[in-house]
């Protein structure tokens, strides 16, 4: 898709593996959760809610960025 002029992200609690196969917008999302990447279970429903929320802005976000490769952005 990034060939094709189409912008992607992926977000992951693994940054170093998704650079490692080449993805260009990499938003580390620091839940330290593997199994939860974008949640975190330790939290209220309202607090969780809210992160998510701020997790898939910041993906979004990212997408206007322009890159030169991989790029990790922190959330």
């Amino acid at each position: 898709m990034e060939r094709e002029g189409i912008p992607t992200v992926i977000v992951t609690c693994l940054p170093d593996v998704a650079r490692d196969i080449g993805v260009n917008r990499i938003v580390n999302n620091r839940a330290g959760h593997f199994h939860h990447p974008f949640g975190d279970p330790s939290r209220t429903p309202e607090a969780e809610r809210e992160w998510r929320l701020g997790a898939a802005r910041a993906a979004v976000k990212t997408l206007a960025e322009r890159v030169d490769g991989p790029t990790v952005f922190e959330y």
